[in-house]
């Protein structure tokens, strides 16, 4: 066991270090990895409609894919949101983004911001959902190369199977080393959230307990929209 979170520990060096060096690479894989959760979810319409009810942090009507991208852009406060949306966001993002989030891109710990069974929820629903997530985002680095380096020429299509090696490279080295630190914070985020959320603890592990069976479905259902 020692020697796995070893491993975890060294790969997670090596991905974030790689990452780095690459600079624009990297800012192009971000958004790459959202686009790839339009894919994982079936849905190309825009966030637009659902902009309005995350700024005011309600429950609008938005997608998984929608909450992740407009979480991604816009950086919202996790704190003003209230025990539905949080919920939402954990699932949005558990089956959704490969990247394993311990903070946000607003600067709110995912740990602190939520409650022990949200907390839960989205380290069982990013584990579980890794197989699709992983498929879907590949599908994309092999879309993003045939279709953005089709007619570039032999140095275009070089770099355009460079990026998509390097991406995939790096999607594989998420998947990994993102069940571990899910697996880790499954119990150490629970706890930190149940310190920081003691009433919202209790009152949300009802629901979460049905969104963890919703979660397990769509652990499923989602590797199918890979055909779509």
């Amino acid at each position: 066991m020692e020697k796995l979170w070893g491993w975890v520990g060294i790969l997670l060096v090596v991905l974030y270090g790689s990452q780095a060096i690459s600079g624009e690479v990297d800012d192009v894989y971000q958004l790459k990895v959202v686009v790839a959760a339009y894919s994982t979810v079936n849905d190309s319409e825009s966030a637009d409609q659902g902009m309005a009810g995350l700024l005011e942090a309600s429950t609008g009507e938005y997608s998984k894919a929608d909450l992740v991208a407009l979480m991604e852009t816009l950086g919202p406060s996790v704190k003003k949101m209230d025990a539905k949306t949080k919920r939402e966001m954990a699932l949005a993002f558990g089956e959704t983004d490969i990247r394993y989030h311990l903070k946000f891109k607003s600067g709110n710990y995912v740990p602190t911001s939520l409650d022990m069974s949200t907390n839960l929820l989205y380290n069982v629903s990013y584990i579980v959902n890794t197989p699709s997530k992983l498929i879907h985002n590949i599908k994309t680095d092999i879309a993003i190369e045939k279709e953005a380096f089709a007619n570039s020429g032999k140095v275009g299509s070089a770099i355009g199977f460079g990026m998509k090696i390097a991406f995939i490279f790096w999607d594989i080295l998420h998947a990994i080393t993102g069940v571990g630190l899910a697996i880790i914070m499954l119990l150490i985020g629970s706890i930190v959230g149940l310190l920081f959320h003691p009433i919202h603890s209790i009152a949300n592990l009802i629901p979460v307990l049905w969104n963890v069976c919703v979660t397990l479905w769509h652990a499923i259902a989602y590797i199918f929209n890979v055909f779509k």
